[in-house]
């Protein structure tokens, strides 16, 4: 995900973007498996619908006629439209963080620094492909204060597990360096899977192709003598 700087700049001092920020939390939490699948309903009818119409043009109404159930039952679990497409920014770097720290070394995820890599980069790209609306949602999280601090404990997670991963197959390798690795790969990885999957770029097989020449560049130069 894009850098952010903290929301905790905006927050501190103004009363109501405290306010702003609660509003965009869910009512409730479901812990049934019923409510579990009415608000994964939810999710997928909203990023749908922002895939169809664009940001602009979505409503609650809208939302809950696509997942099937009334507006009273979305209301249920979501306040309004911001907190359906909040739960649905944040249900998605859920997924983004699953997929890479499955795929650790210690989990099995891969045999050797070139098949993590790869298998990142490939499953990466099937996740991207997935998600409904994302480019919408992707610039959004860039232009929302209330997400920032989200998405920033998003990257420090994602980069902390893929250090972790570099560095069980390179122990040897400078423990800063296997950091900016990790970072590096991070951005790059995202902004060509934005451009190659999300904006259907016209060049999208051979920017992915470069992607991963890039990434197992980085990867492999981990691997050298110091």
């Amino acid at each position: 995900m894009p850098r952010s700087k903290p929301a905790g700049a905006e927050v501190k001092g103004r009363p109501d973007a405290t306010v702003k920020l609660r509003r965009l939390h869910p009512r409730r939490t479901p812990n049934q498996a019923r409510s579990r699948d009415t608000v994964q309903a939810v999710l997928r009818a909203a990023g749908d619908a922002i895939e169809r119409d664009g940001l602009d043009r979505l409503t609650t109404r809208r939302i809950a006629a696509l997942a099937g159930i009334s507006v009273g039952a979305l209301y249920e679990y979501f306040p309004n439209k911001q907190a359906v497409v909040y739960a649905l920014v944040t249900d998605w770097m859920e997924r983004v963080f699953s997929l890479l720290d499955g795929l650790h070394p210690v989990r099995g995820g891969a045999e050797d620094i070139l098949s993590y890599l790869g298998k990142q980069i490939d499953q990466m790209a099937d996740l991207y492909r997935a998600q409904p609306g994302l480019g919408a949602l992707i610039t959004m999280v860039t232009s929302v204060a209330e997400l920032r601090d989200a998405v920033q404990k998003h990257d420090e997670r994602c980069e902390a597990s893929v250090a972790s991963a570099l560095q069980y197959f390179a122990p040897e390798a400078d423990a800063q360096d296997v950091h900016s690795a990790a970072r590096t790969i991070a951005i790059i990885a995202h902004e060509i899977l934005c451009e190659a999957v999300a904006r259907n770029a016209p060049d999208a097989d051979r920017l992915m192709r470069n992607l991963k020449i890039c990434v197992f560049a980085l990867g492999t130069r981990l691997l050298l003598p110091r």
